[in-house]
């Protein structure tokens, strides 16, 4: 991707509690323009409470943000900077999918309607289709042409291919791979099938217990990390950052070794193969 060294995004220290259960805990993050960041969780770590708050949609306890040089002032004129897709996209159900575009175009400044139709066009959205009546499928289509049409310098993908078909995934995808292609578009995405994000993006970050746990670089993931086939002691083996336990049974086990570095761990006889992105990620949420 063409990135600068320009930070677009800035977070330090971010917390945020929710009565006794804390969510964001002193999370520290930097996105430079341009960059396509992956933000790969459990359920529940804190994923798209930290995209609500980079929206402004809800205020954080502690910390600084600096999103498109801006803090979060509760004001909201962060959200029209900012496309937007929900894991659960929802929409006024009374409203044509034309009406529903007419209405973002009166919050959006920058909406540029032709994009709009000219989108739903190419993902073959109807637009005189009632939003109630829309299929998961064409609702995520409608939740991606408004979170695209105003051309926003930065977009936040909360598990965007989410439950969706094979034919709307590569929709979804290929205007992912059409905005990248516009130039300048800083993107960051949390989904559970980050495989088959793997080729957009430039860095992945363990987000684990509320905070950045740790961050790699997809050419790192890619060439890397390595499967091993290998016998194992009898309660020997310990679990460590570079080496995560795929699978066991008996002595024999499956591991992941991240960089070569970690290959001097394991012991000789061992049999080494590449992995696919899918299970590296799995083994870094430890699934």
């Amino acid at each position: 991707m063409n990135t600068t060294n320009e930070a677009i995004l800035t977070v330090k220290g971010l917390s945020k509690t929710f009565g006794a259960r804390s969510v964001i805990n002193d999370l520290d993050l930097d996105v430079s323009r341009g960059e396509v960041v992956g933000i790969l969780g459990r359920n529940g770590s804190g994923k798209s409470t930290l995209f609500k708050i980079l929206l402004d949609l809800i205020a954080a306890d502690r910390g600084g943000v600096r999103v498109l040089g801006r803090s979060p002032d509760g004001s909201g004129k962060l959200r029209g900077l900012i496309g937007y897709v929900p894991e659960k996209p929802a929409f006024h159900t009374f409203m044509r999918v034309e009406e529903v575009l007419e209405l973002r175009s009166r919050l959006f400044p920058r909406w540029d309607m032709a994009k709009a139709l000219a989108l739903c066009k190419r993902l073959e959205l109807d637009i005189n289709a009632k939003a109630g009546s829309l299929s998961k499928g064409n609702t995520a289509k409608l939740a991606w042409v408004a979170a695209v049409a105003h051309n926003p310098e930065l977009l936040l993908l909360d598990e965007p291919t989410s439950g969706l078909d094979y034919l709307v995934r590569d929709h979804i995808l290929t205007g992912l791979v059409s905005e990248l292609a516009e130039g300048g578009k800083t993107i960051l995405i949390s989904n559970h099938r980050m495989g088959e994000m793997g080729g957009l993006l430039d860095r992945v970050c363990l987000l684990k217990e509320g905070r950045i746990d740790a961050g790699y670089s997809a050419d790192f993931l890619k060439t890397e990390v390595f499967r091993i086939s290998v016998r194992l002691e009898k309660d020997k083996f310990r679990e460590g950052p570079g080496i995560k336990l795929l699978s066991r049974s008996g002595s024999l086990a499956e591991l992941a070794v991240f960089g070569r570095e970690n290959m001097e761990k394991i012991k000789t006889g061992a049999e080494i193969s590449a992995m696919d992105l899918d299970t590296v990620f799995k083994a870094l949420l430890g699934e």
